[in-house]
C-alpha cells in the first residue's frame, strides 16, 4: 500500500477526532479497510500516530482537555474494532501484566501493547493507567506473569518506573520487565536509569521482544515464526482481494498446494516466490515482509 494512502488516512482521521466526529472517524477507517489496508497497519500507522499528535497538541496548549478526551474515546473504539479483526494466534501458555506506572494517566500505548500481545496468544492482564507501585508489586507476585510491561509517558516519571522495576525484580519468581512509552522518545538516556530487561517504542516490536525475553525466539523457532507471520499476511491480502487460493496460484504462477502451505506457515519460501505473490496481490515485497508482522 503506497505511503501517501496511509498518510492521507492519518491526516483525515486526526482531523476527525480533533473535531469529535466519531462517525466520520469510523468512515475513514472503513475507507482504508475497503482500499485494502490491513487492520494491523491502520492500527499502528493511522490510529497511534494520530493519537500521538493529539497528545502533542494538548501539551502545547493547542487542544483543550475535553477535545483530548473525546479524541481518546473515539480512538479506543476504533482500536477495539480493529483488534477484533486481527487474527489471534494459538495460545502460548505465557502470561503478561501491562500497565502505566504510578502517576501516569496515559494508557493508549499500554492498551496497544496489550492488544498485540493478546493477538500473539498471550494471556494478558491490562491494568490501565496510574497503577501504584505498592499495588502493582503484590498483584504481580500473586499472578506470577512471565513478563511485566510498563508504559511511561512522562520523563518526570522515570524514577517511579525505576523503583517499580527494582521492586518487581526482587520477587521470586522474578518476571522479565519490558518498558516503553513517550518518555523515552527524546530522553533515551532514561532507559539506562530505569534499567529494564527490554525496551521498545513499538507495540509489534514489543511482542517480539517479549518472546525473546521468555526464550520463545531461539534460532530453531525464529524461522517458523517468520513463516507464520508471512503466511498470515498472504492470507489477509488474498481475502481482501477476494481471491481463492486457486485464483492466486494461477495469477502468481504457483501451485495451489504451495499457496496453502505458505498461508499455514509450513512452506520455506524463496524471495522469488515472495516476489510473485506480492505482484499477484498488488502489494510491494516490503509490505509482505514488514507490514505483515502481526495480522
Amino acid at each position: 500500500m503506497p505511503k501517501h494512502v496511509i498518510e492521507a488516512l492519518r491526516e483525515a482521521y486526526c482531523a476527525s477526532i480533533l473535531n469529535g466526529a466519531a462517525d466520520e472517524a469510523q468512515s475513514i477507517i472503513d475507507r482504508g479497510l475497503a482500499a485494502g489496508v490491513i487492520p494491523s497497519r491502520i492500527y499502528l500507522e493511522v490510529l497511534m500516530p494520530a493519537q500521538v499528535e493529539i497528545g502533542t497538541r494538548w501539551h502545547a496548549g493547542e487542544v483543550q482537555i475535553p477535545q483530548e478526551h473525546i479524541a481518546t474515546q473515539i480512538t479506543l473504539r476504533q482500536m477495539a474494532r480493529l483488534r477484533e479483526m486481527l487474527k489471534t494466534r494459538r495460545k502460548l501458555g505465557r502470561k503478561a501484566v501491562v500497565c502505566s506506572v504510578e502517576g501516569d494517566q496515559h494508557f493508549i500505548g499500554g492498551q496497544a501493547m496489550a492488544d498485540f500481545l493478546v493477538v500473539d496468544g498471550w494471556e494478558v492482564d491490562f491494568l490501565g493507567a496510574d497503577i501504584p507501585t505498592s499495588h502493582l508489586v503484590p498483584y504481580t507476585k500473586a499472578r506470577e506473569p512471565d513478563v511485566v510491561c510498563l508504559s511511561v509517558s512522562l520523563s518526570s516519571l522515570a524514577p517511579v518506573a525505576q523503583e517499580a522495576v527494582k521492586q518487581i525484580r526482587q520477587l521470586s519468581p522474578s518476571p522479565q520487565i519490558l518498558i516503553g512509552g513517550a518518555a523515552f522518545v527524546e530522553r533515551a538516556d532514561l532507559v539506562e536509569l530505569v534499567n529494564p530487561d527490554g525496551f521498545t517504542l513499538d507495540p509489534q516490536e514489543a511482542v517480539s521482544l517479549a518472546r525473546q525475553l521468555c526464550g520463545l525466539l531461539d534460532p530453531d523457532n525464529a524461522l517458523g515464526l517468520f513463516l507464520k507471520k508471512l503466511g498470515g499476511t498472504v492470507h489477509e491480502h488474498r481475502k481482501l482481494k477476494g481471491l481463492s487460493q486457486q485464483q492466486l496460484a494461477k495469477t502468481s504462477n504457483l501451485d495451489r498446494a504451495y499457496i496453502s502451505s505458505v498461508e499455514h506457515g509450513k512452506q520455506n519460501i524463496s524471495i522469488g516466490a515472495i516476489s510473485k505473490l506480492a505482484h499477484a496481490l498488488g502489494v510491494s515485497i516490503e509490505e509482505l515482509l514488514v507490514s505483515g508482522d502481526w495480522q
